[in-house]
Parts: structure tokens; C-alpha cells; sequence
């Protein structure tokens, strides 16, 4: 990610990081997908360069940072789209991953973010403390590197059933929360907090951070009438 911003800078327009289980998720569940890439690997990334020039301006930039991580060890293999139906399939890929985690059956999701040079220990980390609550739990874990934003979702173990799996949601979503908070980041990165997380957002948020969201409420809606008893 950063060799792509500094050669990138403002044209690197999408930047998603895969790890290999919900790629291998995606290949197996997938309706209509085609391998992106001949080989497996640990981790893939979906790379958008937006050039306002020309589309060869683009091209050569995604070669330029290509040929760079290939010399630095960093890629291992690459394809580039040729076509706008290619590059079409290829956010479909990306796209299909959560419908894909469904089929492999029940799971606990985190919509999380860290800084983004803290994501790689963030991931160590967190694996071993769902290793802690549920051995053999599998990791699913995507997200936009940009904004360090990670959607570090929980399937159930192969040989286990739904229910007793969901009965862990409370003691995973707190261990999985404990590590994204040693790094200060963010329970909820990206669509608010929603109902579920309202409770922990008050009893683990600075008490100034809670009483800036109630002024900023009580600005917008000093009734109280809109959508009551939810947080901004």
C-alpha cells in the first residue's frame, strides 16, 4: 500500500485488501467466477488507478508500481484488466466475498479500522485471541486499506453446528474489540454503530467523545424525535 500511494498519490482510487480464506471462499461458492490468478497466495489486493489524463497514463502507472513490488518481493503475480467488462468481473470478485462467507455458515463480523501501518500486527494479534476463544474458528478478513478499515469477520469452525458457535458472539466480539482498541482504533468503521454496539460504544469511549455525539444530537434535534434512542 505504500509503495502504490507514492506512486500513486491521489490516483490510487481503491486499494482492497483479501486475505486467502475469503478468496477461497469466493472460488468455491461463487456463481460464475473465474481464478483471477493462477497460483494461491496469503493475501490479494484489488488495486484502482484513476488517472485524469489517459487510460495508457493509468496503465503505465499500475506497471510502474507492479514491476517495483515484483523487484522488492513484495508481488508475487498480477493480472491487470484489458477491458472495462474485465475490470468489472474483477470488483465482482470482491464484491460476491460476503454472500460467499455465508454458504460456509454461521459467522461473528466486526466492521473494524487501526491505523493503517498498524493492520499487519493488528492481524497477528487478533488471530491468536479467536484461536483463544474458539480453536479452530476460520478468520475472514477484508477491507479498504485506505481508511484502514477491516471487516475481520469469524466463520464457525468446519465441524461445528450454528448455535453453539453463535453462543460465543459476546466473549469473541470482546476479545476481537480488545485488540483493535490496544491499537486505538475504531468498533465501528464504517456504517455508524448501530443498536448492538450502542451499549459498549458508552462504557469504552472517552466521556468527552460521548458528550461531543449527544451536543452534536441535541444541535440537530434538541426534541429528540428523530430516530430516538440511537446514536449518530
Amino acid at each position: 500500500f505504500t509503495l502504490a500511494m507514492d506512486r500513486a498519490g491521489a490516483s490510487l482510487t481503491a486499494f482492497e485488501l483479501i486475505a486467502r480464506r475469503p478468496y477461497d471462499f469466493t472460488l468455491k461458492h461463487g456463481q460464475g467466477i473465474t481464478r483471477p490468478l493462477a497460483d494461491d497466495w496469503p493475501w490479494y489486493v484489488l488495486m484502482q488507478i484513476s488517472s485524469g489524463r489517459s487510460e495508457e497514463d493509468g496503465k503505465a502507472l499500475i506497471e510502474e508500481i507492479l514491476s517495483a513490488g515484483l523487484e522488492q518481493g513484495i508481488v508475487g503475480d498480477a493480472v491487470v484488466s484489458a477491458s472495462l467488462a474485465q475490470g468489472d468481473a474483477l470488483w465482482n470478485f470482491r464484491e460476491t466475498l460476503p454472500e460467499c462467507q455465508k454458504l460456509e455458515g454461521a459467522s461473528i463480523k466486526h466492521d473494524i479500522s487501526v491505523p493503517i501501518a498498524s493492520i499487519p500486527d493488528f492481524i497477528e494479534k487478533a488471530a491468536g485471541v479467536v484461536e483463544g476463544v474458539c480453536p479452530g474458528a476460520r478468520v475472514v478478513c477484508f477491507g479498504h486499506m485506505g481508511d484502514g478499515n477491516l471487516h475481520y469477520n469469524i466463520s464457525r469452525p468446519v465441524d461445528w453446528q450454528d448455535e453453539p458457535f453463535l453462543e460465543l458472539y459476546h466473549p469473541m466480539n470482546k476479545a476481537v474489540h480488545d485488540v483493535v482498541r490496544s491499537f486505538h482504533g475504531s468498533i465501528s468503521a464504517e456504517h455508524g454503530i448501530g443498536q448492538l454496539k450502542r451499549d459498549e460504544l458508552i462504557a469504552t469511549a472517552p466521556p468527552m467523545a460521548i458528550d461531543l455525539m449527544r451536543r452534536v444530537k441535541a444541535a440537530f434535534d434538541p426534541a429528540g424525535i428523530m430516530n430516538p434512542g440511537k446514536v449518530i
